[in-house]
């Protein structure tokens, strides 16, 4: 068989699989919590008076939180497969949004309410998803989950536009309800579109464990680079809307310049999902930090005229890393335990992503503004390009199945 007859056959048999993790993505934790977040503060800072460290606190709390089940969840796919794990974690994030929209009185019931959320949810993080489509392909495999992640994008570009109407129409409450209503939609692709074993288990490499694993250096270089990464650029993504409107911009055209992040990720996701299977990946993914960067630099130079650019970079980092950090545990390490090291390394991205938005809501409240955390946000990108350039070369071919 000629590669060409390979690519065509691998999305041929996997095309399903590839949708249905890109609407369960889309319809998950990541999505909905992380990209929405902001849109709720002006309306609870002047009913419950949550401070933006507060709100940084919440969200910290939350990706917390999925960062640590989704260890769990990770062990729970390679034993018991993805379906239900997926299911779980999609009803607990419909009865997260419940809990935001009616036991949310005083700040510190917001921040109970977040961590609860990204505790139970964690079963429609990413996790699940990625390894079904790591699995189900080979050649194309940096496509697969770039195509995967797209649906993230898509509900990043298409949820916060409709939500900031919600919102603004009928109270931040009623967002919250609403976005319990999208939640329960990510039961259709889980149920429809994952099986209950991942197809490919059966064929795979029976080589190292994961306590050796954890000890390389590989291992590490990807968890500095990604966590360094996460910290700097996710740190700003809930700020987004809240600076935006401090900078004089009105409610909803913050919220649809927050949609612009949706489509830059949209667009980035397919073009380093393609790339990666062609180009060494750690340098896509220093390049994407130094693109991110400039952004940064520009939005603290420029305020408010150059929020496109700025919403741009930061849908150009959250995409590339969501597809790379798939794509590179898959590389260098075995599929055997391609979900519980993903796991880990989403833990690790997820922990600094939380505690991105915390630092820069005291950064923010002790500052006054946003312009000395864009100016920290950019050198610590500079900073996460070093551990990606330390990664060595990967062979292409050695994950896989027998």
């Amino acid at each position: 068989m000629d590669e060409g007859a390979f690519d065509k056959g691998e999305f041929r048999d996997g095309w399903k699989i590839v949708v249905a993790a890109a609407a369960g993505s889309g319809l998950g934790v990541s999505a909905l919590l992380t990209y929405t977040a902001g849109l709720f503060v002006k309306g609870m800072e002047s009913e419950i008076g949550l401070s933006r460290t507060m709100f940084g606190l919440g969200v910290f709390g939350a990706t917390l939180s999925v960062a640590l089940a989704g260890i769990y969840v990770g062990r729970m796919v390679d034993r018991e497969g993805p379906r239900r794990i997926a299911v779980f974690g999609a009803l607990f994030l419909a009865a997260g949004f419940v809990a935001l929209a009616t036991l949310t009185h005083v700040p510190i019931a917001y921040v109970g309410a977040m961590i609860f959320t990204g505790l139970f949810a964690a079963g429609c993080s990413p996790v699940p998803y990625a390894r079904t489509v790591t699995l189900a392909f080979e050649r194309r495999r940096g496509l697969a989950l770039g195509l995967m992640q797209m649906g993230i994008g898509l509900s990043a570009a298409i949820v916060p536009p409709l939500l900031g109407w919600v919102i603004a129409s009928h109270g931040w409450r009623s967002g919250y309800a609403a976005l319990a209503g999208v939640a329960l939609l990510g039961l259709i692709p889980a149920l429809v579109g994952l099986p209950r074993r991942s197809p490919a288990d059966k064929g795979l490499r029976s080589v190292g464990d994961p306590a050796t694993i954890r000890k390389s250096p590989e291992f590490w270089f990807l968890l500095v680079g990604f966590a360094t990464m996460a910290a700097a650029f996710a740190g700003m993504l809930p700020h987004f809307v809240p600076m935006l409107i401090d900078l004089g911009v009105g409610p909803l055209h913050a919220a649809s310049l927050a949609g612009l992040i949706g489509v830059s990720v949209i667009v980035v996701r397919i073009i380093v999902g393609w790339l990666t299977d062609f180009v060494h990946a750690p340098w896509i993914a220093a390049f994407t930090c130094l693109l991110c960067a400039a952004g940064c630099l520009v939005l603290s130079i420029y305020g408010a005229v150059a929020a496109p650019i700025g919403a741009i970079a930061l849908g150009a980092a959250m995409g590339a890393e969501a597809d790379l950090v798939g794509f590179l545990v898959a590389r260098y390490f075995p599929l055997q335990h391609y979900g519980r090291i993903y796991s880990l390394q989403y833990a690790a991205f997820m922990t600094a992503a939380g505690f991105g938005p915390l630092w820069v809501g005291l950064a923010a409240d002790q500052t006054g503004g946003y312009r000395v955390v864009l100016m920290i946000c950019a050198g610590m990108l500079v900073i996460a390009t070093v551990p990606f350039m330390l990664l060595p070369q990967y062979s292409a071919s050695r994950n896989a199945p027998t």
